[in-house]
Parts: structure tokens; C-alpha cells; sequence
């Protein structure tokens, strides 16, 4: 049985009430994220070196936000996961809203202070946005954005996004390419 098989049984076990299933599911979310975070601060690490301040940020860490996503999707209604496709969409959705929600906070706060820092604050202006043209995208040309989330919000490679939104790889290049030629206009 492959691994895919595997989660999409663990899902319909989990729908279907049974407990052990839904432990599984959280354990499997747990280990993605993790995962996926351990990838995303190592290729952080070797683009931008071991002492950036991306990967110092407590608030926006890796961890922080697997543990964040963890916990929101286990508090959340599942219904709507039926493969493991709609599993990774959906921890797009929601790691995608925890930064948000973060860049918020952060820039709320900065308003608050005396003194705030013009970068910071036009950096997170900049990410809301960001996330306001996302869901115009999203709405427009839904295939093409959740490649776009799968690639840049999941860290996936190009192959796994084929798999899984079963696409050729072409097509997938020719979504990233298009998606973000989109966003790059919207946001000047």
C-alpha cells in the first residue's frame, strides 16, 4: 500500500468514526509539517546563512508554526479532507492564516510603539497585500493557486505537486510561471 493510499484510507477510517484512525491522521499531519518545516529552514539557512533573522523570529519560526498548525487543525472541522490532496490544501489554508495573523499582530503592535521601524512595518504591509491578491487569485484561477501554495506555503517539489493534483509537470511550470507573473503585477 503506498503511502497515499495509506492516508487516504486513514482519512475515510477517521470519517467513518473511528478514533485510532483520527490519532493517525493528527500523527501523519504532525510528521508532514515537521517535515516540511525542517526543509523550509534548511534551504532559509543556506540562502540567507545559519544567523538571519527570519530563522531567529520566534513569533514566525518553523516550529512555532507547525505546532500552531497542529493545533488548529486538530481543533478544526475536517469533513471537507477526503485525500491526501485536500490534507495539504488544507495545511496551506491554515499555515497560511497563522502568518497572516502574525503579520497582524506584529504590525498592530508596531503601530502602537513610538518608535516602529519603516522595514518591518512595509514588510508586513507587504505580506497583507500579498495575502488580499492571493485570494483574488485563488478565486480566479484556482488550480493554478493551490500549485502556487503547495510550491511556495508546503515547500513541495515540482513532482510531488503533479502527483498531487494529478497534472503533468509542464502544466505545473506553466501554472508557477503564470501565477507568479500574476502576483508580481498586482503587488508593484
Amino acid at each position: 500500500m503506498t503511502a497515499t493510499t495509506q492516508l487516504t484510507q486513514i482519512i475515510q477510517d477517521w470519517q467513518s468514526g473511528d478514533k485510532k484512525a483520527e490519532s493517525q491522521l493528527y500523527q501523519f499531519a504532525y510528521l508532514q509539517l515537521r517535515h516540511i518545516a525542517q526543509e523550509e529552514r534548511k534551504r532559509n539557512a543556506e540562502k540567507y546563512g545559519d544567523d538571519n533573522d527570519v530563522l531567529s523570529d520566534s513569533v514566525n519560526s518553523t516550529t512555532a508554526l507547525i505546532h500552531d498548525a497542529y493545533l488548529k487543525l486538530s481543533n478544526s472541522e475536517l469533513d471537507n479532507i477526503k485525500t491526501k490532496r485536500d490534507f495539504f490544501l488544507m495545511a496551506t489554508k491554515v499555515m497560511r492564516q497563522i502568518l497572516i495573523d502574525n503579520a497582524r499582530s506584529l504590525q498592530a503592535r508596531k503601530r502602537q510603539a513610538l518608535t516602529a521601524i519603516q522595514n518591518d512595518s512595509d514588510r508586513f504591509e507587504q505580506l497583507l497585500i500579498m495575502d488580499k491578491a492571493l485570494d483574488s487569485f485563488s478565486i480566479r484561477y484556482p488550480r493554478q493557486s493551490n500549485a502556487l501554495k503547495l510550491k511556495y506555503l508546503m515547500g513541495m517539489k515540482n513532482n510531488e505537486i503533479c502527483q498531487l493534483l494529478e497534472c503533468s509537470s509542464s502544466l505545473i511550470e506553466k501554472d508557477l510561471k503564470f501565477s507568479r507573473s500574476w502576483l508580481q503585477t498586482r503587488m508593484m
